[in-house]
């Protein structure tokens, strides 16, 4: 493909189907997904909270297929999903480009923290929630007109960490956000079926990506003053994802299966794909929770932890100000 960057070109307008697709970033499941719809003839407008902008001449990259080509053609720009102006720019950018009418909208974009509960900072906390469930709301709502022009389809990137049996230790606030966005989701499909509007969520398993490089939290590992350190090893392990089973499925095989299932029409309330899950959704319906409390017990060696505990003084109590009282 050429790519041309330009504040002012609008591509042709014959009516090709759009999708526009938050969070693409390179070596990502969003990356993947704008491969496999362009290769499939759809327009496609991949957009990313970290591409450089002008808030003189905000600019707009295409990039067109070969000539004679049947491939879609991509619109390139920046989009903060917790932004409300930015959001703002991005419907009228849209609105611009594809007549008012929008066939997909992919809500990928996500946020990774990756921390204990007990140590959680509430400010990244707040902010793990704002992109990966708030902004879900945000865009819909802001994109309904262009979706129901053309009762089209809105995918919600979940996740099987946000099934209610995976409640891994040390990653709970993620997994949190995404068990909020998959509730969203079922009641997001229910409201805008009325408008012809389909919303599927994609469960993704693992796959290969550069999600646990980037998770905050993971790579900087526990702070120093956490309950958490005498098991420090273990619990760094499994909130970089390192404990997860060694294998991982191919974003792109995924994608391409992804978009084959959303252009056919009849796409499922849910799509399963990457390594384990479906596994962890059939484990997640049918195992007991007590079960479930052994194995991440077992997972996370919190018997040995325990034996630590017993073996160390407690800390002494906060000193209490009187004079507060």
């Amino acid at each position: 493909m050429t790519t041309v960057s330009t504040a002012s070109s609008v591509p042709p307008r014959h009516r090709q189907k759009w999708a526009l697709i938050t969070g693409v970033s390179p070596g990502g499941i969003g990356e993947a997904m704008a491969q496999a719809f362009l290769a499939r003839g759809v327009n496609v407008i991949a957009t990313n909270p970290e591409l450089p902008s002008d808030s003189k001449t905000p600019t707009l990259d295409f990039s067109w297929p070969e000539a004679g080509s049947s491939a879609g053609h991509q619109v390139t720009f920046k989009l903060d999903v917790t932004d409300p102006h930015s959001i703002a720019l991005a419907v009228m950018r849209v609105e611009a480009l594809t007549d008012g009418r929008l066939d997909f909208l992919l809500n990928n974009a996500g946020y990774g923290y990756m921390m204990p509960i007990l140590d959680l900072d509430l400010d990244r906390a707040r902010q793990q929630f704002e992109v990966n469930f708030f902004s879900v709301v945000a865009l819909t709502q802001a994109f309904f007109p262009m979706l129901r022009a053309t009762e089209g389809t809105i995918v919600n990137q979940g996740s099987i960490g946000g099934l209610a049996g995976c409640y891994q230790p040390f990653i709970g606030c993620y997994t949190a956000s995404k068990a909020a966005l998959m509730h969203l989701s079922n009641t997001m499909r229910a409201e805008l079926s009325p408008f012809g509007i389909q919303v599927v969520t994609l469960v993704t398993g693992d796959v290969k990506t550069e999600f646990w490089r980037n998770a905050d939290g993971a790579m900087g590992g526990l702070p120093i003053t956490s309950t958490y350190m005498p098991m420090r090893q273990k619990a760094e392990a499994m909130m970089r994802g390192e404990t997860n089973p060694g294998k991982s499925a191919d974003r792109k095989e995924v994608a391409e299966k992804t978009v084959d299932e959303l252009l056919s029409g009849c796409p499922g309330a849910f799509i399963r794909r990457g390594y384990l899950a479906t596994i962890m959704w059939i484990i997640s319906a049918t195992f007991p929770t007590v079960l479930l409390d052994i194995l991440y017990w077992q997972a996370a060696e919190f018997g040995r932890f325990r034996a630590m505990l017993s073996k160390s003084p407690s800390p002494p109590p906060p000193p209490v100000d009187k004079k507060s009282m």
